[in-house]
């Protein structure tokens, strides 16, 4: 620290050589007395100072051997440059160098709240995300970084809990905890009531057979930016579910290759429900009201909502006493079946709504236009 404690010594460059002493023994290496040359081991036979420049690289691998292992399989350890293994990212890169703090510490680099700005420092300025310039800094839009930053819980998803620390693996890795087969462990590490009730229905159990086409936390919430579903830009927002859902289930490709009817959207909006969603009501059923979020099931399964005899019940969470034959009206009806013996009397009811509130507001254009011209005669009569 004779020369290093100096704040003007700088290489020919002028790299800064300064060396903060108080940060330096107040960090994690200085508290357990690691000292100058047990990390810049080319030192420690040397005598005569000042010494020779450039030092050799630190290697962190001499004490953490297992994080190295771990780092060296990771997407920042990557082979480039006719097969050699370059190191994109360094370990000072995440944890600095002589300030290094333990992760618990609340100036750590690497503390839940501060990792984001860490990782982001390569990723918004250096690295180009594929999805898009914004695609890492809508993390910061998320229900999870709100709830980091701003609520301060240090258990919220961050940058590590879901890509990991040292072996970090790019998204089209198999073994990623992003990738699409890992993403629902991942997910329910924190998320672990959705996880079982995911599982459980419909698409969990395709998942589980290794069915590519199912949709995952990802396919509905997004990536980075998962909102709240009450939030208006949700894309599980109340008037938005009916489209996330359609994705796949309006996909012809899809319904055959899986037996699945198709048409859902359109037959859902030719509903009451569906018109009122369109128009902004959020109040009004959607897919996940009848169907359920995470647990879906067949219809045929006990256990699901729109099985016939737990009908009643679904629909009397919005309409109190709902009886079975309240429930018995067909909801996905595709218009070649309408007509049908099968949907007779539903069809012939619409038809009698239909003319009843054509009737009702000619009736009233009409009052109102004779209305008007008796006012217009009186005018022109008595001025």
């Amino acid at each position: 620290m004779v020369c290093h404690g100096d704040q003007g010594l700088k290489t020919e460059s002028g790299k800064s050589l300064f060396v903060d002493n108080e940060k330096f023994l107040s960090s994690v290496h200085g508290l357990a007395e690691i000292f100058c040359v047990d990390c810049h081991a080319d030192l420690a036979k040397i005598k005569d100072f000042p010494h020779s420049s450039p030092l050799k690289a630190v290697d962190c691998s001499q004490c953490h051997d297992t994080a190295t292992r771990e780092f060296q399989k990771s997407v920042h350890y990557s082979v480039t440059e006719k097969g050699k293994n370059v190191i994109a990212v360094g370990c000072k890169d995440c944890h600095g160098t002589h300030d290094i703090r333990d992760k618990a510490d609340y100036d750590s680099t690497i503390f839940p709240i501060n990792l984001p700005t860490t990782c982001e420092k390569c990723h918004l300025k250096k690295v180009a995300a594929k999805k898009g310039p914004n695609f890492i800094g809508q993390y910061r839009e998320s229900v999870h970084f709100k709830a980091l930053e701003k609520s301060g819980l240090t258990i919220s998803a961050n940058c590590s809990n879901c890509h990991g620390a040292h072996e970090i693996k790019k998204v089209s890795d198999p073994l990623a905890l992003v990738a699409r087969k890992n993403i629902i462990q991942t997910c329910g590490t924190c998320h672990v009531g959705i996880q079982r009730d995911y599982l459980d229905g419909v698409h969990g159990k395709d998942y589980v057979k290794g069915i590519k086409d199912v949709p995952v936390c990802t396919d509905c919430h997004s990536e980075h930016d998962i909102l709240s579903p009450q939030n208006l830009n949700s894309k599980v927002y109340a008037t938005k579910v009916a489209e996330v859902c359609s994705r796949c289930h309006d996909n012809l490709t899809l319904g055959r290759q899986y037996g699945f009817l198709t048409s859902r959207l359109k037959t859902y909006n030719q509903t009451f429900h569906g018109t009122a969603s369109i128009y902004g009501e959020t109040r009004v059923a959607n897919c996940a009201s009848c169907h359920g979020f995470h647990d879906i099931r067949p219809s045929s399964d006990p256990k699901s909502s729109i099985n016939p005899e737990n009908l009643p019940k679904t629909c009397g969470k919005c309409h109190p006493g709902a009886s079975r034959h309240f429930a018995e009206g067909p909801v996905h009806v595709i218009p070649e079946e309408i007509a049908t013996a099968k949907y007779k009397s539903s069809h012939l009811v619409k038809n009698i709504y239909i003319i009843a509130i054509a009737g009702i507001i000619s009736v009233f254009i009409l009052f109102i236009a004779a209305d008007l011209c008796r006012r217009i005669i009186r005018k022109e009569k008595h001025g």
